[in-house]
């Protein structure tokens, strides 16, 4: 019975020691997508691979933005963390990557982009239009509309964003029309 609480007590530190190589520090890094998450879950050449060709890429192209307004950094820098954070609690505790579920991992991942998008505290919704410029630009909306998730994800937003957004445009107009009645 011992050696059985010391083997899963190893198991258990083994575990916690993988996942905190996984936990983002201070400072936005898309360096645990290849050391650590692709490590944790050997998709790699599957075509449910995302750690690499997805979550990297564009963890990547967020970081490279230019001239985000400092909201836009803000919701960035959010946004890249509760993507990561989120990946987490789904790799393989034992820490075999042969283990891991590709396509559940990647299902995961993708389902986690509207909700981390669109945070209470840190929305893309609340952004002003030239980071949704820049955004947009740098996801390549021509490509992620042809994609069946890439196109689920962005009417997500939008369904989300459109309430927000006509929130604001109806206080604006509300605005210009005292201003005119005055």
């Amino acid at each position: 019975m011992r050696s059985i609480h010391l083997t899963l007590f190893t198991l258990l530190i083994a575990s916690r020691a993988a996942f905190a190589q996984c936990m983002n520090n201070a400072t936005p890094s898309c360096s645990v997508y290849d050391s650590c998450f692709a490590k944790a879950c050997a998709c790699g050449g599957s075509s449910y691979e995302y750690f690499i060709s997805y979550g990297k890429k564009y963890c990547t192209t967020f970081l490279d933005l230019p001239e985000l307004s400092a909201a836009g950094k803000k919701w960035r820098d959010a946004t890249l963390r509760c993507l990561q954070e989120s990946i987490v609690p789904s790799l393989p505790a034992d820490g075999h990557a042969n283990a891991c579920n590709c396509e559940a991992i990647q299902t995961l991942a993708f389902d986690s982009h509207v909700a981390c998008y669109t945070q209470e505290a840190n929305s893309i919704c609340m952004l002003p239009a030239s980071d949704w410029a820049r955004i947009l630009n740098a996801i390549d909306p021509v490509k992620t509309l042809s994609d069946a998730k890439g196109r689920r994800q962005m009417l997500q937003v939008a369904k989300i964003c459109l309430p927000v957004l006509a929130g604001d445009a109806a206080q604006s107009a509300k605005k210009i029309i005292d201003i005119m009645s005055d």
